[in-house]
């Protein structure tokens, strides 16, 4: 039974399940830290370390092939009785009683973590491990979350012909300023747009910008 706050085990999920699913292909292999690198492709000081994790909590032994408890894990009708053993064996009885497996409460586990004295994220990361191993199947704590990155919203696209120049004082060039000729505070943009038919003659055409210079220039007055 684990007393050492230090030594309560910290196991990723990716290395705990392609473990056990190696061991499920080839039952007689042996693990060391350059293998573990390479297939489950963590950083060579990481994978030692996680080495010596499964071999400290009975998974692996010396020469890092599956033991007989190592064996009961990687089938899925004595995972439940392995993890049982495991838990045992690598963790208090005071907290095993209170998250027993298959019924453990993530909150109170990381409580009890940083009760015995870890800091909270640490906490976070043995509580992790602790909840993995007790979850009694073994398929529900295998799907890795995706982060989604939200979408960004879409710049609408401007009209052709709209503009972001200010409107100018007629006569003057230069643009109204908010309050001139009684207007409101808030500067006003016209965007105007004509439809001329493609058979339109050249007198239809004159008419009709002689129309626009008379009307708008009547409304800017």
């Amino acid at each position: 039974m684990a007393t050492d706050k230090s030594g309560f085990p910290q196991i990723p999920g990716r290395v705990w399940w392609g473990v056990r699913d190696l061991i499920n292909s080839r039952p007689k292999m042996r693990f060391d830290d350059g293998n573990l690198a390479a297939t489950l492709n963590v950083q060579p000081a990481a994978a030692r370390q996680y080495l010596g994790e499964l071999k400290r909590i009975g998974l692996l032994d010396e020469n890092g092939v599956a033991t007989e408890l190592g064996e009961r894990w990687r089938h899925d009708e004595h995972y439940e009785e392995a993890a049982g053993d495991i838990l045992a064996a690598a963790y208090p009885e005071g907290l095993v009683s209170i998250a027993p497996p298959g019924a453990a409460d993530r909150t109170a586990v990381e409580r009890w973590f940083v009760h015995s004295g870890l800091g909270s994220g640490t906490a976070k990361n043995k509580a992790g491990t602790y909840l993995m191993i007790a979850n009694d199947r073994p398929g529900e704590t295998r799907g890795r979350a995706t982060a989604v990155k939200p979408e960004r919203a879409s710049t609408p696209e401007r009209s052709a012909g709209v503009t972001d120049r200010k409107p100018t004082k007629p006569g003057s060039g230069r643009p109204l300023q908010q309050g001139e000729n009684g207007s409101s505070n808030i500067p006003l943009n016209l965007n105007v747009q004509i439809h001329i038919s493609a058979d339109a003659g050249s007198d239809q055409i004159e008419a009709i910008f002689a129309a626009m210079r008379k009307y708008l220039r009547d409304e800017a007055a």
